[in-house]
């Protein structure tokens, strides 16, 4: 038996759990754009051993296989899953959910500036995202796919459809060569491809401006595309995106919200931050709310949805609402020295030190305060009720501090008023 033979013998025994491998790699995709409102057809698949024979032939034609793992080095895409896009624009956005979700060993971005086509084109070919990824969280019982490599491709849903035409009659020709006029058809389509992502792009701006001519966010996907439309696609490139779920949770409870308002906050958003997209826009939205009314219950509503009714959630809510009052406090403090901050601003903790404000100790603990309030505001971990309650006095106390640097006495009482208040409902 040769290393073809012997591979697929191999490969066939084995082929359920590339199956189940690629099964599981799609399910973390499909629910994550969900998620976050991405528009887009999730499918996943094992190679066929057929088709898989046909590939290994014609590359061992050009340079022979010695052994089996030569083989398995060589096709990484035994496991595949495809993530056919409505709306090209929104492949940066998947790039970055790629990178949350899995251990990425190699991306390509199509097309190619090395890549020889087979035949002399006028457009430009394949535009796409491939990565080579492992699972980077999974659960004990599924521990056997951990270190398993599959591929993911990324495209628009009319990129993929032309490439699948065009890969199996140009580079899998099963019935022989294609001649010059059929050859020039496929380069038609592609321009027509092309040219229909164009259209795609305009008719997610299009629906954007609906939304805000409705002046109405009616579901994830709309907020979703609100957000990609509007920000220059510079900021989508240089930020993550982050989860817009936070965002649309926050908002279906909030009676008074409205298009208009969510697109002012998306003007301040700060291309220099180190927040993502969304904790910027989500941060903003719950200050601005604890700021123009102190009786607001939409962040105590927003934690009862993410973590069930059943839960006590006074002390989150104090812990973050401490935390916007330490934000306003430092926030006054360099507006008093004429820093004014027209986009997002978050403390920069390293100032506070430099100014001797606190010291790099309470820089420390304050660095992993913002880490625990993140936490709490994604749902990604709540701490216990001792910790929190330790954590609330630090912040309170590290506060209480830094507002005393604050000249005016009208502030100082203000913000440390609403310590005091915060502390009484808790």
């Amino acid at each position: 038996m040769d290393v073809i033979d012997d591979f697929l013998g191999q490969y066939n025994r084995q082929y359920d759990f590339y199956a189940e491998l690629a099964r599981l790699g799609s399910n973390e995709l499909e629910q994550e754009l969900a998620k976050r409102g991405i528009k887009a057809i999730v499918s996943y698949r094992a190679k066929k051993p057929e088709r898989l024979k046909i590939k290994l032939e014609q590359r061992n034609h050009n340079k022979p296989y010695k052994k089996v793992s030569d083989i398995f080095d060589d096709i990484v895409d035994l496991a595949g899953v495809r993530v056919a896009l409505y709306f090209p624009s929104d492949r940066e956005p998947v790039d970055e959910i790629v990178y949350e979700l899995f251990k990425v060993n190699k991306r390509k971005v199509f097309p190619e500036k090395s890549h020889k086509p087979k035949f002399e084109k006028r457009f430009s070919g394949y535009w796409a995202s491939h990565y080579r990824v492992n699972i980077a969280d999974i659960d004990k019982s599924k521990d056997r796919y951990k270190n398993a490599i599959f591929e993911i491709q990324v495209a628009s849903v009319l990129m993929h459809a032309w490439s699948e035409v065009e890969h199996d009659l140009v580079y899998k020709p099963l019935s022989g060569n294609l001649s010059e006029e059929e050859l020039l058809i496929l380069d038609e389509i592609n321009g027509l491809v092309l040219t229909g992502e164009i259209a795609l792009e305009r008719l997610q701006k299009a629906m954007t401006e609906r939304t805000k001519r409705n002046n109405d966010i009616s579901g994830r996907y709309e907020l979703t595309s609100l957000i990609t439309s509007t920000l220059n696609k510079n900021y989508i490139k240089k930020l993550k995106l982050g989860d817009t779920k936070i965002l649309f949770n926050y908002i279906k409870g909030t009676d008074d919200f409205s298009a208009k308002k969510f697109t002012d906050y998306l003007s301040k958003v700060n291309q220099s931050e180190k927040e993502t997209i969304s904790d910027q826009l989500f941060t903003m939205m719950i200050s601005d709310s604890f700021a123009h009314d102190e009786s607001d219950h939409k962040l105590e509503n927003y934690f009862k949805r993410l973590l069930g009714s059943k839960i006590d959630v006074s002390g989150f809510e104090f812990f973050v609402k401490s935390w916007l009052v330490l934000e306003k406090a430092v926030s006054v403090i360099n507006s008093e020295k004429n820093c004014h901050h027209k986009k997002f601003s978050t403390a920069k903790f390293e100032q506070l030190v430099d100014g001797k404000l606190i010291t790099v100790d309470e820089a420390n603990e304050l660095s992993y305060l913002r880490r625990m309030k993140n936490n709490l505001l994604h749902g990604i971990e709540t701490p216990n009720d001792e910790e929190l309650i330790i954590g609330c006095n630090r912040l309170v106390d590290i506060s209480i501090n830094i507002i005393s640097f604050i000249e005016s006495e009208e502030e100082k009482e203000k913000l440390t008023s609403q310590l005091n208040l915060n502390r009484t409902r808790q």
